[in-house]
C-alpha cells in the first residue's frame, strides 16, 4: 500500500504589521470555496509568492463551498477530488489549490490587550464575529480589516457570535488598509495601517508559497509539498482529509473596547492511499 500526505489548503490573511499582542481562537464555522486543485511534478518556488505548478494535472474543478470546521468537511472535500485517470508513471511532488477570496467565519477570540481590564469588566474584549460587519466603501473589500464586537465574557461572545463574510486581503504599504471602527466601516474613527500576510510561516505544513492577488482578482493560489513524492500506479488512490480550526480566527484589540477580525491558518492534511 502506498501512502502520502498532502496539505490541500490553509486559509490565512493576517496583519503582520500589527501582530504584537494579537490573539488566535477557534472558528466554529469556516466556509471556503475551492475552484480547482492541481497536482504538480515540480514547483520552482522562486519566492514565497511564486505558485507556479510545473507539469500540472487537474484533479478537481468547479465552485464548491465547504465548512472546514465541520466534522464532515474531509469527506466533502475528498469527493471534490478525482484521482481516476492520473497518468501512470508520473511522479507528483507538489499540490496547488485555487480558492475564492470570499469566505465565512463564526467564532470569538480573547483579544484583550488595551486598558488592563479583567474578564467580566466593561471594555474587556472577547472579540466576536458580527454578521453585518463589512468593508470600507473607499478602500474596498480587499483592503479593509473588519469590525469585531467586543464582549466582556466568553459566554456572551460564544452566544452572540454570528456568521460573517470576510475577504482575503491584498498587501498594502503607506497605510493602504482601513481598520474598521464600526460594522458599516464608515466611522470617523476608522484608522489606517499597512497589511502584509505572514508568509514567514510558509515553510511546511502551512504550505510553501501563496500569491498576493491584486484587487481585480477574485481567487488566490497556494503551493504545498507532498510529504512523499507520489508515483501513479494502476490503482486509483483513496483520499482521506482532516482539518483543524482551533486557532483559525485572528483578532486584535486596536483601541480599548474595539477590535477587528481576520482569518488565520486552517490546518489540513490529506492522506492518499492505494
Amino acid at each position: 500500500m502506498k501512502r502520502f500526505i498532502i496539505v490541500i489548503f490553509l486559509l490565512f490573511c493576517f496583519n503582520f504589521s500589527s501582530q504584537a499582542f494579537a490573539a488566535n481562537g477557534a472558528a466554529t464555522v469556516y466556509k471556503v470555496t475551492i475552484t480547482k486543485i492541481e497536482l504538480c511534478t515540480a514547483a520552482p518556488l522562486a519566492n514565497k509568492k511564486d505558485t507556479t505548478c510545473t507539469g500540472a494535472t487537474t484533479v478537481g474543478t468547479g465552485n464548491k463551498t465547504f465548512n472546514v470546521a465541520s466534522v464532515t468537511a474531509g469527506t466533502q472535500v475528498g469527493s471534490f477530488v478525482s484521482t481516476t485517470g492520473l497518468p501512470i508513471g508520473t511522479t507528483f511532488t507538489h499540490v496547488k489549490p485555487t480558492l475564492t477570496r470570499e469566505f465565512t467565519m463564526k467564532g470569538y477570540v480573547d483579544a484583550e490587550r488595551v486598558g488592563g481590564q479583567s474578564a467580566g469588566e466593561d471594555d474587556y474584549c472577547f472579540c466576536r464575529t458580527e454578521s453585518d460587519s463589512t468593508y470600507n466603501s473607499t478602500t474596498g473589500k480587499y483592503k479593509s480589516l473588519q469590525f469585531g464586537k467586543c464582549e466582556k465574557t466568553a459566554a456572551l461572545a460564544a452566544a452572540n457570535a454570528e456568521e460573517n463574510t470576510f475577504w482575503l486581503q491584498t498587501d498594502t504599504v503607506g497605510g493602504g488598509t482601513t481598520i474598521c471602527a464600526n460594522a458599516a466601516c464608515d466611522s470617523g474613527s476608522n484608522q489606517t495601517t499597512n497589511y502584509s500576510k505572514d508568509i514567514t510561516s510558509l515553510t511546511g505544513q502551512y504550505g510553501l508559497a501563496m500569491d498576493d492577488p491584486d484587487v481585480n482578482t477574485k481567487t488566490f493560489t497556494q503551493i504545498y509539498k507532498l510529504e512523499s513524492n507520489y508515483t501513479v500506479g494502476i490503482t486509483a488512490p483513496k483520499i482521506d482529509i482532516a482539518f483543524g480550526t482551533d486557532t483559525s480566527l485572528y483578532a486584535y484589540e486596536w483601541t480599548d473596547g474595539s477590535c477587528y477580525l481576520d482569518a488565520y491558518y486552517v490546518k489540513s492534511t490529506t492522506t492518499i492511499s492505494e
